[in-house]
């Protein structure tokens, strides 16, 4: 009764760290949009106009707080609010949830001093993972866009519009995700932003290279000229390919994620058939502690190593 209820008094600790850090960042939205609004223009441009051009490397901008950390490890983005299909404090209580029970279930295979601990990692893991799989999802739905988005703004440039219009008519006609991100693209730029600078704010919020590129071709052709419109156009046929590529890529590791699924269900498939050939074996594997601390062990590893996999395959695809 008392590990029980000390694993229910982890639980609350750690929903209550979790629900903690995301109120706070949540509360403090309004006060970086005025900051945001006061230094549009200023600090952040001026820097960046002293030093060229806006750089296509991935590097972090800035050393950032433990707070921020936490959110970075936990794959939540307060700056994106719409790419939460599912709201941050059923996340936090499903993975609580899922902490609970892991912790119980460890608790009695082994001891408290372990159990408590692996319940909260179990609990943090579980709620990246639900914020990781919304934002790739988001972010994937963005770059299928962005060939459509670029093309056209090729189409207004060469009808004589200038990029703000160009960034409009995306805005207003493309569907959502990504008209929602150049409609906080063109507020970036209505506060006195430029639009280089605007754009490579969207590179930092969704990480997509693209966004890159198009920044950087923005802030050369403010400070030198030449056709516009050519090069997008040259940017939309390399983002056509790379969209091409990154769907064959997933058609080609279909096979590969098949594999792991069959590998993940094999042990459970096997347990069932050894359930009805040899019932005695599963029940030692069930009703005996040891039996109990091996299956655990084993689900374990089963776990890992599907998540190992598919860790292997996404790396594959994304290089």
């Amino acid at each position: 009764m008392d590990r029980g209820l000390l694993i229910v008094v982890g639980a609350l600790l750690t929903l209550a760290l979790v629900t903690g850090i995301l109120s706070f960042v949540k509360a403090g939205q309004a006060r970086r949009l005025r900051d945001r609004i006061a230094t549009a223009g200023s600090i952040r441009e001026t820097e960046l106009v002293a030093t060229g051009l806006p750089s296509i490397r991935l590097k972090s901008r800035e050393s950032l707080p433990l707070v921020d950390r936490i959110l970075k490890f936990l794959r939540f983005n307060p700056d994106m609010p719409q790419e939460q299909i599912i709201p941050w404090p059923v996340v936090v209580v499903v993975g609580v949830l899922v902490g609970v029970i892991a912790g119980f279930f460890i608790n009695r295979l082994t001891n408290m001093s372990f159990a408590i601990p692996a319940g909260a990692i179990t609990a943090f893991f579980t709620i990246r993972l639900i914020f990781t799989w919304q934002h790739n999802r988001y972010v994937d739905q963005i770059f299928l866009q962005i060939p459509d988005a670029i093309g056209q703004m090729v189409r207004a440039i060469r009808a004589g519009l200038p990029v703000a219009e160009a960034f409009r008519g995306v805005a207003t006609e493309l569907a959502s995700p990504l008209r929602d991100e150049f409609g906080r693209l063109l507020g970036d730029v209505a506060i006195g932003r430029p639009i280089d600078q605007a754009m490579m704010r969207l590179y930092w919020r969704t990480g997509l290279t693209e966004f890159s590129f198009l920044a950087v071709t923005l802030g050369m052709q403010s400070q030198t000229g030449g056709n516009l419109a050519e090069t997008l156009e040259n940017i939309a046929d390399i983002v056509r390919k790379r969209v091409a590529m990154a769907k064959r890529a997933k058609a080609l590791a279909a096979e590969a994620r098949m594999q792991a699924g069959i590998l993940m269900v094999l042990p459970f498939i096997a347990t069932l058939a050894m359930s009805q050939i040899q019932p005695f074996y599963v029940d030692q594997m069930f009703f005996n502690p040891k039996g109990q601390r091996m299956a655990l062990v084993g689900l374990g590893f089963s776990l890992m190593g599907f998540l190992i996999i598919r860790w292997m395959i996404k790396k594959a695809g994304s290089d």
